[in-house]
């Protein structure tokens, strides 16, 4: 398994860019998002590079984050992490845009650059808030009521504004309210609200008024499927222009972008994914649909276009090439920026391919990743990798975490099993009441699947995963005990009531639905959680733990860490001090990779 050339090394991880936004100025240069290390910065390409937030770090605060920046003409307005909301001339210093108090995300300034909305979070109550810009710096509740707040838009007349909204218990993804009004008065206030789409039942996603104001766009679930919809402003007539099973892509953060219209308002250009591979689409108005060619890319988000041509950015990737700030213009791709140097040989880098199995009559689904040599006679010593949410899913993307382990020789299972997106509806809602449960067996079965296919050598298993990926590797071993030689949790969910009474406002309702209603289904809640099952733990076991994670909180780890201790179990544990849900800091991301680089010869190999 061991080779000569180690190509991904915990010090390469350690050094790569977070490219994670998108944008534009109002003379079509393009501005991204960079993540180096804790910190992020804001860079401008095109005539006149270079970094343009270096005395700050971009990180809006409100949930998951996202919606961190925005550009209107030559202004750039940003969250600053455990700061206010800042704006900045290009090329000059950046001044606060409103007082600082509470958190702040997804600005959106009007199109005649009058005023902005945002989101704006103050102990736990979020309502959509406007700032004139004119000097009146003070911030007006412009709509609240509703639990939580995404995706604000304006009208091409700055008259008008469209959201989205939900309330406890739904997540964005069971069901939100796509939302209209009119800005009316100097104070201003809200006239005539009113819902557009959406209800108990059907998300909605994005809504984006055409440049010519005569089409409101916006993607919403039907209860099965993904329609991308408009609205006809003549008439109010609502038209669906194309669907798809994965087109609506699960809120987790503020900010996402799945869709962008053509600059004459002609087309709408959407990201979709069809069995984890992206792709983007051309819908015209009477449903026309074709691809765009994805050039080196299978993976796409955050599409942004631009003010000066058929043109848009986007962030791309695939398996073979890493994330890159992409511009697609008039049928050709460019490269903006590079989160790697991409100085390796292309064997470097897994083979790729979306697998399935039968687990009780029903097929489940994922992405298989293998080493570029030849495999062994016995099959690859196999990772299954557990993704987070659980309302997630793995897609043909590039990740520096996979090639870690390809390198090493081992083939890498990811897993999207029932509850993933992108599957339809049917098989998202599989998992409501059973996480823990068929989360566990499909990620077991998977296991088995590709050693009876011959992919997998069945005494070299291994299991990883963070967060709700962390609670599925703690239950296989559990439950399936001698299975996997090796289990490694990161940040994983070990007791679902203490996840229910401290976890953060924008996932405290979504226990709900996963696993049921408190009081009454405690004794689930106590059955499925595996810190009460420690004990049963026989295989190698990794824990590594973020000592400021406000989503599961170090008391998670902790507390099964003791349980550990007292069953005398034999485990490795590790917390990383200032970082939260998930690794940012390029020490912790090196040390992460090479304690578990030895963790694995020690016990898998």
């Amino acid at each position: 398994m061991t080779r000569i050339a180690r190509w991904w090394t915990p010090a390469r991880l350690s050094l790569r860019l977070r490219l994670d936004d998108v944008a534009w100025t109002e003379d079509g240069d393009p501005v991204w998002l960079e993540g180096r290390s804790d910190r992020s910065t804001l860079v401008r390409g095109g005539r006149r590079p270079g970094e343009l937030t270096p005395d700050h770090s971009v990180r809006a605060g409100v949930g998951y984050g996202g919606g961190d920046f925005c550009v209107s003409g030559n202004r750039i307005f940003f969250s600053q992490r455990g700061g206010p909301l800042l704006r900045m001339e290009l090329g000059a210093r950046a001044t606060p845009a409103m007082p600082r108090f509470g958190a702040v995300a997804s600005p959106a300034v009007s199109p005649d650059g009058k005023a902005l909305l945002c989101v704006h979070s103050l102990d736990n109550i979020d309502v959509l808030a406007y700032v004139r810009l004119d000097g009146a710096r003070w911030p007006t509740d412009l709509v609240r009521g509703a639990d939580f707040y995404m995706q604000p838009a304006w009208h091409p007349a700055s008259n008008r504004i469209a959201w989205v909204e939900w309330d406890n218990p739904d997540m964005p993804w069971d069901g939100a309210r796509l939302m209209e009004g009119r800005i009316d008065g100097i104070r201003p206030d809200l006239a005539d609200p009113s819902r557009v789409a959406g209800g108990p039942g059907r998300a909605v996603y994005q809504p984006a008024w055409s440049p010519d104001g005569r089409h409101l766009a916006w993607i919403e679930s039907d209860g099965e499927r993904h329609r991308l919809r408009v609205r006809r402003e003549s008439d109010d007539a609502i038209l669906t222009l194309a669907t798809s099973d994965a087109m609506l892509p699960p809120a987790w953060v503020q900010g996402g972008r799945a869709l962008a219209w053509k600059r004459d308002s002609s087309e709408i250009r959407v990201i979709d994914f069809v069995k984890g591979r992206g792709r983007i689409l051309s819908v015209r108005l009477d449903g026309t649909a074709t691809e765009i060619d994805p050039g080196p890319y299978s993976h796409f988000s955050q599409i942004a276009p631009s003010p000066t041509g058929d043109a848009f950015l986007v962030v791309a990737s695939s398996p073979q090439v890493s994330d890159r700030v992409a511009m697609w213009r008039d049928g050709e791709w460019t490269t903006v920026a590079q989160s790697t140097s991409e100085d390796l040989p292309p064997e470097a880098y897994p083979l790729c391919r979306a697998v399935s199995w039968d687990v009780a009559g029903t097929e489940v689904h994922g992405i298989l990743f293998e080493p570029s040599g030849p495999k062994p006679a016995a099959g690859w010593p196999l990772l299954v990798n557990v993704h987070g949410g659980p309302t997630s899913a793995r897609t043909m993307s590039f990740s520096a975490d996979t090639c870690f382990f390809c390198d090493r020789g081992w083939a890498v299972l990811e897993v999207n099993y029932r509850g993933s997106t992108g599957y339809g509806e049917a098989y998202r809602l599989a998992l409501n009441g059973r996480w823990g449960e068929l989360d566990t067996l499909d990620c077991v079965e998977g296991a088995k699947a590709m050693v009876a296919q011959g992919v997998a050598d069945g005494k070299r298993l291994a299991i990883k995963g963070g967060s709700a990926g962390g609670f599925t590797v703690l239950n296989a071993l559990i439950q399936h005990p001698g299975l996997f030689r090796a289990g490694i949790s990161n940040y994983g969910v070990t007791d679902l009531a203490q996840l229910e009474a401290t976890t953060h406002k924008f996932e405290a309702r979504y226990l709900d639905r996963l696993v049921g209603l408190l009081p009454q289904e405690s004794q689930i809640y106590h059955d499925r959680s595996p810190v009460h099952h420690a004990g049963a733990i026989r295989d190698a076991l990794a824990i590594f733990q973020g000592s400021d994670d406000k989503v599961v909180p170090l008391e998670q780890a902790q507390s099964i860490v003791e349980a550990l201790k007292q069953a005398g179990t034999s485990h490795h544990y590790r917390v990383f001090e200032g970082e939260g849900h998930g690794w940012r800091r390029s020490d912790t991301i090196e040390t992460y990779y090479a304690e578990v680089e030895r963790f694995l010869e020690a016990h898998a190999s």
